[in-house]
């Protein structure tokens, strides 16, 4: 299971991130209960991809979103915001992405605040391929 195999990839590089997988409206609650201390990774529910045959395999390509988030400091400015996303991609961004070296291209955003107003978080797409039985 594609879940699975993520979450042990992330607890594996950095297991001081929560871990987190839930549809939207749900990780909006589980938010207000964290503290201001703590960093969570959370992935959005798998909503789109699309199967493929090359030759005679099919395989089933899985659009994957993973938020990786941690809090700061009411009234934060642009350069703290940059910093901290520094430190998250050095925590556990890029770690990650060497743990899924089959991957070629990978997307990052930084979103607005999803779940919480002092929220700084990087948005990592990308496609994950399969093979189908």
């Amino acid at each position: 299971m594609l879940v699975n195999k993520l979450k042990s990839i992330l607890e594996l590089v950095n297991p001081t991130y929560i871990f987190e997988y839930e549809e939207n409206a749900m990780m909006n609650i589980k938010a207000d209960e964290y503290a201001r201390s703590d960093k969570f990774v959370y992935i959005e529910e798998f909503t789109q991809g699309r199967y493929v045959i090359e030759g005679y395999k099919k395989k089933k390509i899985t659009r994957v979103q993973i938020w990786f988030c941690i809090f700061c400091e009411m009234h934060s400015d642009a350069i703290k915001r940059e910093q901290l996303r520094n430190q998250i991609e050095i925590e556990i961004v890029f770690p990650f992405m060497e743990r899924l070296p089959k991957i070629e291209t990978w997307q990052f955003f930084t979103p607005l605040p999803r779940f919480d107003a002092n929220e700084i978080s990087i948005m990592l797409q990308f496609e994950y391929k399969n093979d189908i039985c």
